[in-house]
């Protein structure tokens, strides 16, 4: 399976929504890229675990790859708008693209529909009892994804400028539920070598899933049932140079750091899964 740790994600990638695709559209050999390397190191475990990865980007499509357990490659196709998981180890691969995620709203909607159909037949003090189940994600039998309630996010700038890994930073902090979670240094795009690049790759993935998210059903307060992974932080605030996952005690648990950013040349296979994999259908597809 692939597997995209947290503070990976959090870092370039925030968080993982991600499920497959592929298409067989003709690959170019090799086009001028950016290639970012990281390193995550979770603290929580013993010894202490530190994964590898690399992040390709070239013509609008995302490559990533994590070295160590993980056995599988997650991409955006840009030009497709097209979303890929590739499992090596199975040799598989799952695609999403935007039709596929029009069917996903429209399932999600239906199902919706009729969990209110269901609400509107039953007596009011049931319906009270419901409703409140549902507003805290626990209604067994009848979940939904990303039905259980959400934390608060909120996004501070400490005004603090610090180095980190050579680049000029701002510090940012997250706030879930009015606990800080999370502690970002941010590099301006400018100081990122390829960063126009690698803006323009993170705002076509944003731009993809908010499309998804904005055909889903609403919940209370107008949120929608799942939030965009990738709207963690503004892009217009650079790039995520170190990320700290932050204790309830406000220890550092993990920590995810760019180690290299620079210019390469891509070979156009990357953002495609190699040749005599096998496409699979989404669960419940």
């Amino acid at each position: 399976m692939v597997r995209m740790s947290t503070r990976v994600a959090t870092l370039l990638l925030p968080a993982t929504l991600l499920a497959p695709a592929v298409l067989a559209a003709p690959v170019s050999a090799q086009t001028a890229g950016v290639v970012v390397e990281l390193t995550s190191v979770d603290y929580r475990e013993s010894p202490e675990r530190t994964d590898l990865s690399r992040l390709q980007i070239a013509d609008g499509n995302v490559a990533m790859e994590v070295d160590g357990e993980a056995t599988g490659t997650m991409i955006f196709r840009g030009e497709d708008r097209t979303m890929i998981a590739v499992d090596h180890e199975r040799q598989t691969y799952i695609e999403i693209d935007e039709e596929t995620l029009a069917g996903l709203a429209a399932q999600m909607n239906a199902a919706m529909a009729q969990m209110e159909q269901m609400l509107a037949n039953m007596p009011a003090e049931q319906r009270a009892m419901i409703e409140r189940m549902r507003e805290q994600g626990g209604m067994p039998g009848m979940e939904m994804p990303g039905m259980a309630s959400l934390p608060e996010i909120d996004i501070r700038d400490t005004g603090r400028s610090e180095t980190q890994g050579g680049y000029a930073t701002q510090v940012w902090e997250v706030y879930e539920d009015g606990t800080l979670a999370r502690r970002v240094w941010i590099a301006p795009w400018s100081e990122i070598e390829g960063g126009a690049e690698a803006r323009e790759a993170m705002a076509g993935m944003v731009e993809f899933f908010d499309s998804f998210l904005e055909s889903l059903p609403q919940m209370s307060g107008n949120d929608s049932m799942m939030r965009n992974p990738f709207r963690y932080l503004d892009l217009d605030e650079g790039m995520p140079v170190l990320t700290h996952e932050l204790g309830e005690d406000g220890s550092v648990e993990e920590e995810s750091s760019v180690t290299s950013v620079a210019r390469q040349p891509i070979a156009g296979s990357t953002f495609a899964p190699p040749e005599g994999y096998s496409r699979q259908d989404l669960p419940g597809g």
